[in-house]
């Protein structure tokens, strides 16, 4: 498999969860971002646990998550999209050894 080749299907579980790192990010809150040890994680809330409900629980305190309770928000209302990182988006593993990353050649520098 290469780094740019398409990801594959979303895993359902944290035992499932491609990488050893799970960065977790919010476009809506910029602050609001930051990256669990996947066996942390599966110690804490266990394996087998769905994503869906993982990112509801490191999410819980986000301002913009709804309350069940609550009536349903209108379109105009911003909403929590917490989400994890490196899922939505091909590209670079997050715990790819620095061994194994390759050089890049920077135009225009000293040679």
């Amino acid at each position: 498999m290469r780094f740019d080749d398409p990801p594959p299907a979303r895993p359902g579980n944290l035992a499932a969860y491609p990488y050893v790192v799970v960065r977790v990010g919010c476009p809506q809150c910029p602050d609001r971002q930051g990256s669990y040890r996947l066996a942390r994680l599966a110690a804490k809330f266990g394996p087998e646990t769905p994503l869906e409900e993982v990112i509801h629980r490191i999410a819980m305190d986000c301002p913009w998550r709804d309350v069940p309770t609550a009536r349903a928000k209108s379109q105009y209302v911003p909403k929590c999209k917490a989400h994890f990182v490196d899922l939505e988006r091909p590209g670079r593993p997050p715990d790819l050894p620095p061994g194994l990353m390759t050089l890049r050649v920077v135009q225009g520098g000293k040679g």
